[in-house]
């Protein structure tokens, strides 16, 4: 057996990273090998990565994370700025972690479908319309909403409440084509039985959901929950008691407004149906 080469973690970040991952490692009582099989690489590359050698991006570090059983950003916090993904992304990743927990979740949007309930190609075709949004960055996002998606999926789902404004049915995003498969997913979805659906039609001449788009997630551990809000400049996570509290009778508001859920499924259907022009 080799010597073990001693690495000074103040060298350069790819250093410090290289000697966190190891302490790590080691802790968890893992082999380079035994390491390098759970997030696909030799164990002579993770041993390169410990020495500073190789660098290691996001993804696989936050796989490190998954297998050596760490809590969330433990190991890529030490991650050079470069190999790092976008200030937005892993503001986001917090709010993935709740998401994920949750037992149940309500959103509610009057400006697109939800980011739970969308197409890559409607979130493609959001994203890109972004100002100063670069095609990486846009792809970045419309990859977290696609990851986000998993929850509805998982061996024990989330109950899903989705409050959507009428106007959202009649908005063109990307083409007609996409926009119709978009409204054709949400009636798909709208059929789970864990997932609610409800419409707050224009006749409603409701105003509580005007200011903006937000999402809720409670988890029965936790029982208070966090939400959401998406903002120009990334969007961010609330978890005071006193906020949550004032989002649940906001959501509830507005939702007093909704048609019921088979009507409200009525309506999208209704609406695929209609001719679609914007003259």
């Amino acid at each position: 057996m080799g010597i073990e080469r001693i690495i000074d973690p103040e060298t350069s970040p790819e250093a410090r990273f290289g000697y966190e991952l190891r302490e790590r490692r080691k802790k968890a009582g893992m082999t380079l090998a035994q390491l390098g099989a759970r997030v696909a690489l030799t164990g002579q590359q993770i041993g390169n990565v410990e020495r500073g050698d190789r660098r290691m991006d996001e993804d696989r570090a936050r796989r490190c994370e998954e297998a050596l059983g760490l809590t969330l950003n433990d190991l890529a916090q030490h991650l050079p700025r470069r190999c790092r993904k976008s200030l937005t992304f892993r503001n986001f990743l917090p709010w993935l972690e709740r998401e994920k927990r949750a037992t149940e979740i309500c959103a509610y949007e009057g400006l697109v479908i939800p980011g739970l309930l969308q197409t890559r190609e409607y979130a493609e075709a959001i994203c890109r319309g972004v100002p100063g949004a670069t095609p990486e960055q846009a792809q970045e996002t419309v990859e977290a909403r696609m990851q986000r998606q998993a929850v509805l999926h998982q061996g024990k789902p989330p109950y899903l409440y989705a409050v959507i404004d009428q106007g959202v049915l009649l908005r063109p995003v990307g083409s007609e084509e996409i926009t119709r498969n978009q409204l054709q997913h949400l009636l798909t979805m709208g059929r789970s039985p864990n997932i609610v659906i409800q419409i707050v039609p224009l006749r409603a001449m409701s105003t509580s959901g005007l200011v903006a788009g937000f999402v809720i997630a409670r988890t029965a551990a936790d029982g208070d929950g966090a939400a959401y809000f998406d903002s120009p400049d990334g969007g961010r996570m609330v978890d005071r008691l006193e906020s949550v509290e004032k989002l649940k009778f906001w959501f509830q508001t507005i939702r007093a407004d909704a048609l019921p859920r088979a009507d409200s499924l009525a309506l999208i259907e209704e609406r695929l149906e209609q001719p679609w022009t914007w003259n």
